[in-house]
């Protein structure tokens, strides 16, 4: 008996699962330990219940042979090497250094532009303008079009409401940026920000606006505001950039990894943004010994998001002590701002959102499973296609 919430028939006991998929219990426990196929369990006698529509996507994924095949011992691994890796990531995902300085280049001339002209305009309160988002901390991936730029403004701003700022940056940008042939309709206002459109190099920078909070000009700290709505949202970009560095340098697969994990999530269209990939990453650098290695590391993000279904709540105690964060039992994901307790990064995952993510991590564990199995290196090939797309083909690399 499954208990009066569990008597369902969707959902089957192990021996009920390992019968449906054609293998032992045994293969089950072992799988459930590798995060391979993770089953919930019973609240109350904590029992391995599997969804039969886990079950069948398990099985279509595990059966591109017609049969599920398990490593035999003594078995050569044919599985994709971290040179092979290494090289995809080189080749096709990390956003090239030329890249990086070009967009930086032109991001600091719309910087030095905006400030030139500010300096003649003194009804504006401008305090500095500072680099941040995924390119200032080095996770941009190549396919990264979008830059973003912190606007500080002095605290005589401090009660101004946000719709009020945007559009004058706005305008204030287009004029100073006129005289370079820019357009009007290449700056527009966005929830949080000024979006600013280059046509030659299709790039967009992302001016947003954070108003300096007096007293606190140590680590910029500043209230980032939404267009519509008062609520305000306590940031400091140092901050940010200190805890992703200090990543950086505990475990030199962190960047790497979380750029693989961006290019996934692009590929399979994953609904996760991509702070939220940056932050699971940190915490399991925090938490777990990861593995050296691309092919034993990458898995661990699945095994994590299968092994959590992400309702552990993720806190960290760079800025703040953990019992500082008001956790919500409103949202689905609890992720929070490594600099303010009250901000929860993943809280916009809708119901929706949360179970594609859980459907497209399990079909990735699947992926990857079988290719450590794959009785060649194009049938592994094939495999991490799935997962990264055609352009992964350590071959032609």
């Amino acid at each position: 008996m499954l208990g009066k919430d569990y008597n369902d028939e969707n959902l089957l006991t192990i021996a009920d699962a390992a019968a449906f998929l054609g293998v032992s219990t045994k293969t089950l426990r072992r799988w459930d330990s590798a995060g391979t196929l993770i089953p919930v369990r019973h609240p109350i006698t904590k029992y391995r219940l599997y969804k039969k529509s886990q079950l069948v996507g398990f099985l279509k994924a595990i059966t591109l042979e017609n049969t599920i095949v398990e490593k035999e011992p003594g078995r050569p691994k044919m599985e994709i090497t971290d040179s092979d890796i290494n090289n995809f990531l080189e080749e096709r995902v990390n956003l090239k250094k030329e890249k990086v300085t070009e967009y930086r280049a032109q991001v600091n001339h719309l910087i030095e532009n905006f400030e030139d002209y500010l300096k003649k305009h003194e009804d504006f309160y401008l305090k500095k303008m500072l680099h941040f988002g995924s390119c200032a901390k080095g996770t941009a991936i190549s396919t990264t079009s979008d830059l973003d730029v912190a606007v500080y403004l002095a605290p005589d701003n401090e009660k101004e409401q946000l719709d009020s700022i945007l559009p004058n940056i706005r305008n204030v940008l287009s004029e100073a940026m006129s005289k370079y042939g820019m357009s009007d309709d290449q700056f527009t206002v966005g929830d949080h920000c000024v979006c600013v459109k280059f046509e030659g190099s299709k790039i967009e920078v992302d001016v947003v606006p954070i108003i300096a909070i007096k007293g606190y000009s140590e680590n910029d700290w500043g209230w980032l505001m939404h267009k519509y709505g008062t609520e305000r949202l306590k940031t400091s970009v140092p901050l940010h950039l200190k805890f992703i560095r200090k990543r950086k340098e505990a475990f030199a697969k962190y960047t790497p990894l979380v750029r693989l994990t961006k290019w996934w999530k692009n590929i399979q269209d994953v609904p996760i943004k991509s702070f939220v990939i940056e932050l699971i990453w940190a915490y399991l650098i925090d938490n777990e010994e990861i593995p050296d290695s691309f092919c034993d590391g990458f898995p661990y993000f699945f095994k994590y998001i299968l092994k959590t279904r992400l309702e552990e709540i993720i806190v960290f105690s760079d800025n703040y002590s953990p019992s500082k964060v008001s956790v919500s039992t409103s949202d689905k994901v609890r992720i929070y701002d490594p600099v303010n307790p009250e901000n929860n990064v993943a809280k916009t995952i809708t119901a929706g959102e949360y179970e594609k993510i859980l459907v497209k991590v399990q079909e990735a564990m699947n992926v990857l499973m079988m290719a450590t199995c794959a009785p060649s290196k194009t049938k592994a090939i094939e495999l991490w296609q799935r997962l990264l797309g055609t352009s992964f083909n350590p071959y032609n690399l």
